[in-house]
């Protein structure tokens, strides 16, 4: 993760790294819980999304276009957008949610 600061944001109470992690869980319907599946490290969105809503579209976006070119399994997934500290421990969670794909 880079040091340098993208933007900074009226709603953080930092500016953003260059990069941001999205954290993603798989759902097993036979076992019928999430277990873990695949962390991404994405550049910074810029501009930065303004509210929660642009926040989420952009953490479904890039799903989207990595399970698209992965050719993940389609499902429900559940997915945690956020900022890591230095020491690599989630300092900011910037959206989260359940998301189902579908070739």
């Amino acid at each position: 993760m880079s040091d340098t600061p993208a933007v900074d944001s009226p709603r953080h109470a930092r500016a953003l790294p260059d990069t941001l992690t999205v954290d993603v869980q798989m759902w097993t319907p036979l076992r019928g819980r999430l277990h873990d599946f695949t962390t991404l490290e994405c550049d910074t969105p810029r501009p930065l999304p303004r509210d929660d809503d642009e926040w989420h579209r952009w953490a479904v976006a890039v799903l989207d276009a990595v399970a698209r070119r992965d050719d993940w399994q389609p499902g429900r997934y559940y997915f945690r957008a956020e900022v890591l500290d230095d020491a690599g421990r989630q300092a900011e969670v910037l959206t989260q949610d359940h998301w189902e794909y579908r070739t």
